[in-house]
């Protein structure tokens, strides 16, 4: 009789030791997978896209690195009627364009669909005659920006704060969040040496 007791209570531990190490098992593989599908948000979620508006070369070189860094979707501006190879033409040209409040027509293979799925915005220029080239106000009034967040990126040749180009931004993109403060102000006679300086730029936002 003892020895039948003793089958039955070795019998009924080997089961509570099973069961507890079936617990185990399956705990551990719950923290697995929630291990596994747990995300970390950086502020790179969401599509990006990196428009921009070169003449010189400059902000084509800075957009592309821009684009490399974030993964973003590159789209370049222009002008339909296309700014002359000569400065000073070019230069008369914007003068004129923005005395006049000139909106020039623009080639840009992006529709209004495509922008709104876009969260975030990296937005290039040169800053001509202390403020926005004209053919980025047309950019600007074409397209929807609201909820969206807008970071300038420029070149310069002496305007370093971006003079009237920033507040320009801001009014345009209506409903847009334009982290002016982080704008990337680089002059034009260094783009060429800033690769590691855009690079940086894009990595200390988080993207």
């Amino acid at each position: 009789m003892k020895k039948i007791v003793s089958l039955i209570l070795t019998a009924v531990l080997m089961l509570t030791l099973a069961a507890c190490g079936t617990v185990r098992n399956e705990e551990q593989s719950t923290n697995a997978n929630a291990s596994e599908t747990q995300t970390n948000p950086t502020a790179s979620d969401g599509r990006i896209l990196v428009v921009y508006f070169s003449w010189s070369g400059n902000l084509d070189k800075m957009a592309h690195w821009i684009a490399d860094e974030t993964g973003g979707d590159l789209v370049r501006v222009t002008a339909k009627e296309a700014y002359p190879e000569n400065y000073n033409a070019t230069a008369d040209r914007a003068k004129k364009e923005k005395d006049d409040g000139v909106r020039p027509e623009i080639n840009v293979d992006l529709s209004k669909e495509q922008m709104a799925q876009y969260d975030t915005v990296f937005f290039g220029f040169p800053v001509w005659w202390y403020d926005l080239p004209m053919s980025m106000w047309t950019l600007l009034e074409s397209y929807d920006f609201s909820g969206k967040t807008v970071i300038p990126f420029f070149s310069h040749e002496g305007s370093s704060n971006g003079a009237g180009a920033l507040p320009r931004v801001t009014e345009l993109a209506k409903g847009a969040n334009v982290r002016t403060d982080d704008a990337l102000s680089i002059r034009g006679g260094s783009v060429a040496s800033s690769e590691n300086a855009v690079r940086d730029w894009v990595k200390g936002l988080n993207y």
